[in-house]
């Protein structure tokens, strides 16, 4: 299966476009990562009763 050299340009500009919007959802996914770090904490490092930390043993 030869492809012509239109078709694989225009392979290449779809994945380029692609690629494009992958991006655009990595940067956001990043900056809500960032705000979140940002913020005051909202949960206990540690948790407070032992049951958890023994449910994983």
């Amino acid at each position: 299966m030869d492809k012509t050299t239109q078709e694989l340009l225009d392979e290449i500009r779809q994945l380029r476009t692609e690629l494009r919007h992958m991006q655009e959802v990595v940067n956001s996914l990043v900056n809500i990562v960032m705000e979140m770090d940002d913020g005051p904490e909202e949960y206990e490092a540690v948790p407070a009763n032992q049951r958890f930390l023994d449910m994983y043993n």
